[in-house]
């Protein structure tokens, strides 16, 4: 396992990335990279993780915040589906973001609750969402009970 602190340059490039991540000069950040895991603490919490060398927000760090990120709502019969890792096909959605483009990392939240359930990469654009009957709309990248999730800082 590899551990250590990030640098200012990366951690002002998280800020930017993600406001919500206020990271100040007095917070610790450090980075660790364990098998095919790399994640990036805050203060000891998995706050967010590389795939392919992007960075997305862990679960951890989006509860809470999940008004600052870009959402997808789905129906409460796609939970256990999504919680399970499954990709969010098109039927379970019920609401999305206007501001969704293709590409983009977005949260899923069901609609009862407004929690996350999974961080995952839109396949379309909302409007393409819309227009949409059936099919895959968002990659599943991170969800609650995955590696990530399930993390012990030693």
């Amino acid at each position: 396992m590899q551990r250590n602190f990030l640098s200012k340059k990366v951690t002002k490039k998280i800020n930017s990335m993600f406001p919500s991540a206020n990271i100040s000069r007095s917070t610790k950040v450090e980075y660790i990279k364990d098998d095919d895991l790399e994640l990036v603490l805050i203060n000891n919490i998995p706050s967010f993780f590389y795939v392919d060398r992007k960075l997305f927000p862990a679960l951890k760090f989006v509860h809470g915040r999940e008004n600052d990120f870009k959402k997808i709502t789905v129906d409460m019969g796609a939970v256990k589906f999504v919680c399970s890792g499954a990709d969010v096909m098109r039927p379970g959605i019920t609401r999305i973001d206007e501001n969704i483009s293709e590409g983009d990392t977005v949260i899923v939240v069901d609609e009862k609750n407004g929690k996350a359930l999974c961080v995952g990469i839109s396949l379309e654009s909302a409007e393409e969402m819309n227009n949409m009957k059936q099919g895959k709309a968002v990659k599943s990248v991170h969800w609650v009970g995955d590696k990530v999730w399930n993390y012990i800082i030693d």
